[in-house]
């Protein structure tokens, strides 16, 4: 005897195919993923690729496990990474500044200008709220002395 589904498991498989359709991630592409992507294929382990970006983009918040991750993606890609390095750090370094394109580096300096930007808000927000207080207090006193 065949059973048939029923209908509201042909629903359910339906919602989870189109859920999952959706669910689908987007590559996405940020300021240091091609300098990490040109050392990744010269050979470098995420570490070393770290310390790497490190020397360009000194505020970045990349880390080796970051650059692991996107390896992994540049393999499941079809890039061929080797297994050893092809040039010397200190190489990679100084070639690795003249690498970074204007508009990285601009997106690099956007989001580090705003994290600055926004802790000099924080900073001014209290600093006000303090002499705010402070001088409510000194307003306070002036006037039971009198």
């Amino acid at each position: 005897m065949i059973q048939r589904e029923s209908v509201s498991f042909k629903l359910f498989n339906q919602w989870v195919n189109n859920y999952m359709a959706k669910r689908k991630s987007k590559v996405k592409d940020t300021y240091w993923h091609e300098l990490a992507g040109f050392c990744i294929l010269q050979g470098y382990k995420p570490a070393q690729v770290a310390k790497v970006l490190k020397e360009v983009f000194p505020h970045t918040s990349v880390t080796g496990r970051h650059i692991g991750a996107y390896k992994r993606r540049m393999i499941s890609d079809g890039h061929i990474v080797p297994d050893r390095m092809i040039m010397s750090m200190n190489d990679m370094t100084t070639m690795a500044k003249d690498l970074v394109s204007k508009e990285d580096m601009f997106v690099y300096d956007c989001m580090v200008g705003s994290q600055i930007q926004s802790l000099k808000c924080f900073e001014y927000k209290l600093t006000t709220e303090e002499e705010d207080e402070l001088e409510k207090a000194e307003a306070w006193i002036k006037n039971l002395k009198k």
